[in-house]
């Protein structure tokens, strides 16, 4: 074999050895690309595996309080419609608005008492309940109030005596009043049936302050308060809500 001739072989033999190599290097940096292709993509996977999605409840009970309605049963003096709307802030806590309109009468020998007015109440209340299973939606809470009420006191047919002159009967007299106070609440809210919940409330009120005519003061009876016995009294509600559920809201855990 001349020397030319195995010059070529050799030249060609190291040209399929450096283009196999190359073919072989190229191999391996696309099976390392797809190797970390799919890590990310598992890795992406993973990462949604670990931040799951939760759904909470963005529900608005809208309630009637037919206390004064079992109250009317046993007595005519007091009359009147009290409601309530609550919104859900998250599992736990809920804004609340109540508002009314209650009137008042009592009569006696000496003169007849007429108190009629509205008021507005707004607080939260927060679910005491630890434990609570998805499918459950009953709630044993405790809430907090701020309360205002206007209002207007009436005497009629009031007898003013002395024992030096005639008594004397004057047929009609009005003054305008405000009250404020604060309630704290306990209470609980079961669902009967779908969306129709039942509940009861044991209300603890501090009257804070009155203003307008001092001339009946304090008052014989607030809307929304009840009779001022003190400026501590306890009272009762008993409610019945419709829910109006809305879309879940999605929020990481």
């Amino acid at each position: 074999m001349s020397s030319q001739k195995k010059i070529f072989n050799l030249f060609f033999s190291l040209l399929i050895l450096v283009s196999t190599s190359a073919l072989a290097q190229e191999i391996k940096v696309g099976e390392d690309a797809n190797r970390m292709k799919e890590s990310a993509t598992t890795s992406s996977k993973e990462k949604k595996k670990k931040s799951p999605k939760i759904h909470i409840d963005r529900d608005l009970k809208l309630g009637m309080d037919i206390s004064n309605f079992l109250i009317g049963a046993v007595t005519t003096n007091i009359d009147g419609l009290d409601f309530s709307v609550d919104y859900t802030l998250d599992k736990k806590r809920y804004a609340i608005i109540e508002f009314g309109h209650n009137s008042y009468n009592e009569s006696s020998d000496v003169l007849d008492y007429f108190s009629k007015g509205s008021y507005v109440r707004i607080g939260f209340d927060s679910d005491t309940r630890k434990e609570k299973s998805n499918s459950s939606r009953d709630m044993f809470y405790l809430g907090l109030r701020y309360a205002f009420a206007t209002y207007t006191q009436r005497l009629e047919n009031a007898q003013l005596s002395s024992g030096y002159w005639p008594s004397v009967t004057q047929a009609e007299v009005s003054f305008d009043n405000s009250a404020h106070w604060g309630e704290a609440i306990a209470g609980f809210k079961v669902e009967v049936m779908k969306n129709v919940y039942l509940g009861l409330g044991l209300r603890m009120k501090i009257l804070i302050y009155q203003s307008g005519d001092k001339t009946i003061s304090p008052a014989v009876y607030i809307p929304g308060y009840g009779k001022t016995s003190g400026t501590l009294i306890m009272g009762f509600n008993y409610n019945v809500y419709y829910n109006l559920p809305f879309n879940y809201s999605k929020k990481n855990k």
